[in-house]
């Protein structure tokens, strides 16, 4: 078949979604020529040129759009709108290059718009929180409910395939919009190579040049709402009552809103002093900062699955982590499962790992298996499984 693969490409600053993507795409640019698919990488026309300096298989191309797709919330309003009062919508760009190329078949690694209907299409699903978890503000606010119900009842509906990392993560699509079980297909995240391919570098001094001296709890996360940071300093505040020595918060990732409320927590909880804000910080920093961490406290409220306790079991950080649904399914016996909500369970875990010392080697040595269980390569052959399937199926039609 010629495929039509959408590469989103997001900014660093954009987190898991950019190391997943990355990860996907440079283990598609060496396994594409184990397959006899022809594929065409689809992106904006201004980027073409950042793919000549790649070694593409034969069966690749590059196949840039015309001119830049509009991203403004107006204009897929405009779309939304136009499309409900029965108008006939203008071919995107998309569909342009889609016709012009004779792609058979799309699929995309990120949450992209599919408008080109008529071409078949996988589509991947992270989370469907918003119908879970309907209050958080990340989810809700300035029509954003709606907007995330629009998308995912239109290309879920129509998706020759849906992705989704974990068995509940297909309960959910199939409960929440009917999608035949059939159309649904697991493929885990994979653990991010950065991670798992990492050589080894004695942590100290980039943890002394962060600022950071003695022990510390490490959390990688955006500041968004449901990332749960609130609980995590009242857990704080609790396991450094108890302690001579207290312990340090170490927190990256980018503002979405929430940080000044996490901040002001701090302040009111007084261990403003333990906590430190770190922002966006580069790979090596952040390899650096997991490797000499007590623990990673993953406490985020969303799943069914992340991909910031992969990096933890790849590079040997101990994982006490949020049970939500689909948490176990992901990660297996690795980590130590607490109620996020429950600051008390969570300082608990830490006393546990620091009370038991043989717990941490134990927990070390469960979680490196499980990392190198599945990674990017076996992501992508699980992609070409699937178009190998279809393709009897698309054979059937021209166009």
């Amino acid at each position: 078949m010629k495929v039509g693969f959408f590469f989103n490409d997001p900014f660093p600053r954009a987190g898991g979604v950019f190391t997943y993507q990355q990860d996907i795409f440079r283990c598609f640019l060496k396994l594409a020529g184990e397959t006899e698919h022809e594929f065409h990488i689809i992106c904006e026309h201004d980027k073409a040129d950042s793919f000549s300096s790649l070694e593409l298989s034969p069966n690749v191309h590059v196949s840039p759009m015309a001119r830049r797709r509009s991203l403004h919330a107006a204009a897929s309003l405009k779309n939304r709108v136009m499309r409900a009062l029965g108008y006939a919508l203008p071919p995107s760009e998309e569909a342009v290059v889609l016709a012009d190329k004779g792609i058979e078949f799309s699929w995309s690694i990120g949450h992209y718009e599919h408008e080109a209907f008529d071409v078949p299409y996988i589509t991947t699903v992270f989370d469907l929180q918003h119908r879970l978890q309907p209050w958080f503000p990340e989810v809700s606010r300035g029509g954003l409910w709606e907007e995330r119900e629009d998308f995912f009842f239109r290309y879920l509906n129509r998706a020759a395939y849906v992705i989704t990392g974990t068995e509940e993560g297909r309960r959910q699509i199939e409960g929440f919009y009917q999608i035949p079980s059939r159309r649904v297909r697991v493929l885990a995240l994979p653990t991010p190579s950065f991670a798992l391919d990492a050589p080894y570098e004695d942590p100290a001094a980039r943890l002394e040049a962060l600022g950071i001296r003695g022990r510390y709890l490490f959390y990688p996360a955006q500041f968004w709402a449901h990332k749960n940071h609130a609980n995590l300093l009242h857990a704080l505040r609790l396991l450094n009552t108890d302690n001579a020595e207290p312990f340090q918060l170490a927190l990256v990732g980018s503002d979405h809103g929430n940080l000044d409320h996490v901040r002001a927590l701090a302040l009111s909880l007084g261990v403003e002093r333990h906590v430190h804000f770190l922002g966006f910080v580069s790979q090596d920093d952040l390899i650096a900062l997991y490797r000499g961490a007590f623990a990673l406290v993953y406490v985020s409220l969303f799943g069914p699955d992340n991909l910031p306790p992969l990096e933890a079991f790849a590079l040997q950080c101990p994982l006490i982590m949020s049970n939500y649904d689909g948490a176990r399914e992901q990660l297996q016996e690795g980590p130590l499962y607490v109620d996020a909500t429950d600051p008390a369970m969570l300082a608990a875990a830490v006393k546990r790992l620091l009370q038991i010392p043989e717990e941490r080697p134990r927990m070390l040595a469960l979680g490196r298996a499980r990392a190198q269980q599945w990674t990017g390569l076996d992501y992508v052959r699980g992609i070409f499984a699937i178009l190998d399937e279809f393709e009897a199926t698309r054979r059937c039609w021209r166009y």
